[in-house]
């Protein structure tokens, strides 16, 4: 794991990708997803073919890089390294000999992974036993309705588990904003391999119980089967949908997820599964003073065993550098100090444009709802949390709220407990109506998803409030409200003048560009087809003379402006350079 320090020689790059490759102009967007990368990854050449389990090569293309002198390697054609290269050559992100040591060894069990055969069986396993009142069984007898008591059965020895050649994860853990995510969904999306999943650590252990819960519910069949017969079938079912897994923020924060990590990921590993995983601790840390952790701790070391971990120990926090003052794309932004509510703040008045409304009521029922801010140009609102949770406001509020809006800006959401109830609840019921809504939420919060809503073990096991209950629904929208794919739909959804009212056309920004770019760019191919021009030419018309009549005389017009180079498409840097003259672009949509 002590891994030099990388640095590539822009000597043994391509011609060129040299004039690029030390720039670094614009910082590392490492927060999001990396599969709307604007650059691509290439498809092999010198003869290679695609075989069942990757690309294999008939004549070795590989690119050569070197680290510092000490060694030299070979990257996978098409994998995570070389496109991250392509990035840095661009000038995309910036050098990083931490982060280059992750992707290094990230394409290395990339070339591992696309050779590997997961074996989809356990060894013989021991006959069932009883379940009892003591132990692991308790946990389950209580999750699945209870059982009745019975002898303790005869402790059999346990056998560790190894991992299988070719099988060896990885656990990357630091701090926030270190690149983590970027870096595994990049691996994850450059990988040739068609049963792999990405997901967040938090959903998939909601996806774990639901499923659980299912099997013991669906038939009288399994009456008799133990708690470990359902783990098994439910691992099953998982494997056969996808053995590579990747998982975003690996966390343990409740003693019902620990006391069964261990059962479900020694049926998973035992049948091949491997796993990359990110996290904000090493494993030794993971549901660190959790009540009952004693339960949880032989689940470390097994995950020791089948993942190869590495500290990333990055000094600088790539979410908080913008090329611009005030440019960052976060959505939830946590913790809520002074920098992150002038963020916010920042983020209104941009799109507000200097025109704000104020004292605006939208109507529910027969009801008012006071508006305290909104913009002019665009259907957008600020709200404070107070303003929505303390108040008896319900489903139709909100609902209404979200009806009204197409971005939705709520400040100052606190830590919540049960002394709070009233507000969890309308808290919880205001998330739903949003994402039911499919409206954009941007709101500053004391802490994240997971973290906002603490309850002790003692409160989850003796309370019936149903907030306990649907915070796991309520985190797993949270979460995905972030996503790049939820938040370009709605960019997609909305009419000309309510995407456009957003912006300033006369002096976009750099964070703008993405922004739209998101919307016309729909099938997230990293250039913008003809139809897809036509769509951005017909938004643009509809700004400037009231309708989207776009004649083919005027189509091949701005289609002879925008593609400069004449490749029947448009890249980014076209479509940035035309929309950044806002005098061309008001020449082009005038010409007849």
């Amino acid at each position: 794991l002590n891994q030099p320090q990388i640095r590539i020689k822009v000597g043994e790059l391509p011609q060129t990708m040299r004039c690029a490759a030390a720039a670094g102009i614009v910082s590392n967007r490492l927060s999001g997803r990396a599969s709307n990368s604007l650059l691509p990854g290439p498809t092999p050449s010198c003869g290679s073919r695609r075989s069942p389990l990757g690309w294999a090569s008939q004549k070795s293309c590989p690119q050569v890089i070197e680290f510092s002198g000490l060694r030299r390697f070979s990257a996978m054609p098409g994998g995570c390294l070389e496109h991250y290269m392509k990035l840095k050559a661009a000038g995309e992100i910036k050098e990083d000999p931490r982060q280059e040591v992750c992707i290094k060894m990230l394409d290395d069990l990339a070339k591992q992974v696309v050779g590997y055969t997961p074996s989809m069986s356990r060894a013989t396993k021991p006959a069932a036993q009883p379940q009892t009142q003591s132990g692991g069984g308790v946990f389950f007898g209580g999750f699945f309705g209870g059982s009745k008591p019975a002898p303790a059965p005869a402790k059999q020895p346990e056998v560790e588990l190894k991992p299988a050649a070719g099988q060896l994860g990885l656990y990357l853990w630091g701090g926030t904003g270190t690149g983590k995510t970027f870096m595994m969904d990049m691996f994850h999306d450059k990988l040739p391999i068609d049963k792999k999943k990405r997901i967040h650590f938090h959903e998939w252990m909601i996806d774990v119980h639901d499923r659980l819960h299912k099997k013991q519910k669906g038939s009288s069949a399994n009456r008799d089967k133990s708690a470990d017969d359902f783990v098994e079938q439910v691992a099953e079912d998982m494997m056969r949908e996808a053995w590579l897994l990747c998982f975003d923020e690996f966390q343990v924060t409740h003693i019902s997820d620990a006391i069964i990590m261990k059962r479900i990921f020694s049926v998973l590993f035992e049948r091949g599964a491997v796993v990359v995983a990110t996290s904000n601790r090493p494993p030794e840390d993971l549901y660190l003073n959790g009540l009952n952790r004693p339960l949880f701790l032989p689940f470390i070391p097994m995950l020791n065993n089948f993942c190869k971990v590495h500290a990333i120990g990055a000094e600088v926090d790539y979410r908080m550098i913008s090329t611009r003052d005030g440019e960052d794309d976060r959505v939830y932004i946590c913790p809520n100090g002074p920098d992150e509510k002038k963020l916010l703040q920042h983020k209104f008045s941009k799109i507000c444009q200097g025109s704000v409304l104020t004292g605006a009521q939208i109507e529910a029922q027969g009801r008012k709802i006071a508006v305290p801010r909104c913009a002019e140009t665009s259907n957008v609102a600020w709200f404070t949390f107070a303003d929505l949770c303390d108040k008896a406001l319900g489903a139709a509020d909100y609902l209404a709220v979200g009806d009204a809006f197409h971005t939705v800006f709520i400040a100052d959401i606190p830590r919540l407990t049960l002394q709070e109830r009233d507000q969890v609840r309308r808290f919880i019921t205001l998330v739903d109506s949003l994402y039911e809504r499919h409206t954009k939420l941007i709101c500053t919060a004391e802490l994240d998803p997971i973290q906002l809503f603490q309850v002790t073990e003692e409160e989850r096991k003796t309370s019936v409030a149903d907030e306990i209950f649907a915070w796991d629904r309520t985190v797993s929208r949270l979460v995905e409200m972030q996503s790049t794919q939820y938040l370009a739909d709605i960019s997609r959804s909305l009419d000309a003048e309510q995407f456009l009212g957003q912006y300033k056309l006369k002096s976009l920004t750099d964070e703008d560009f993405k922004d739209m770019w998101k919307r016309y760019d729909q099938d997230d191919s990293g250039h913008l087809d003809m139809a897809e021009l036509r769509f951005l030419l017909e938004d643009l018309l509809e700004k400037q003379k009231g309708h989207r009549n776009v004649s083919d005389e005027l189509f091949e017009a701005c289609r002879d402006v925008i593609d400069s180079n004449k490749d029947g498409e448009v890249s980014f840097e076209e479509f940035q350079t035309y929309l950044e003259d806002y005098a061309t672009v008001q020449s082009t949509m005038s010409a007849r």
